[in-house]
């Protein structure tokens, strides 16, 4: 399991796709974290949201946020398997016990 830190991850995902599809990502995104020893407490979905700038296009974003415990080494990991999800359109991962 190696050294644990609170982590806060920040996901937007695309606010066009089907309310399946944004449970299936999510729930993809969390196998990933807690398959790989993370600890979810916390889940916040703020749903679809209207900010200030455009990403690919839109306003309007579905924004979730994590707070995790995990090993900051599957960082690297669990960012690929992101990556290569394109309903995911940004995702970030914050320290939070510096």
């Amino acid at each position: 399991m190696g050294n644990m830190a609170k982590y806060e991850l920040m996901l937007i995902l695309n606010p066009s796709i089907w309310e399946d599809e944004k449970k299936e990502t999510l729930s993809s995104v969390k196998d990933a974290m807690t398959s790989r020893w993370a600890k979810i407490e916390k889940e916040d979905i703020w749903w679809d949201k209207h900010l200030a700038y455009k990403i690919k296009s839109s306003t309007t974003w579905y924004y979730t946020l994590y707070d995790l415990e995990i090993d900051g080494k599957v960082l690297v990991e669990i960012t690929k398997i992101m990556n290569l999800n394109t309903n995911i359109w940004r995702h970030m991962f914050v320290r939070k016990d510096i």
